[in-house]
């Protein structure tokens, strides 16, 4: 995947939400708010970040560089969504 829009990555994103949720017995939102917070709102747990780090990677067949975000807005459905969008958009 060359560029992607941050609407993009974050259908990518309900969509992988909404899998874990359903294999996990849970429910989903079904829509992600910009400022819903993955990991503080349980949809997430730190493992499952670094799952989701790998399912974006994989999704977009490049390497992302997370590190260069801000921790507090990796798990933040809208800061991560735009990242994302912008890193890959900037190779």
């Amino acid at each position: 995947m060359n560029a992607a829009s941050s609407e993009q990555i974050r259908t990518f994103l309900q969509q992988y939400i909404l899998e874990k949720s359903l294999a996990g017995g849970k429910n989903a939102p079904s829509e992600l708010a910009d400022d819903c917070d993955l990991l503080l709102s349980g949809m997430i747990d730190s493992l499952g970040l670094l799952d989701l780090m790998t399912a974006i990677q994989e999704h977009c067949k490049r390497e992302i560089d997370f590190e260069a975000l801000d921790p507090e807005q990796l798990t933040v459905v809208g800061p991560l969504c735009r990242y994302v969008s912008e890193q890959l958009a900037s190779r």
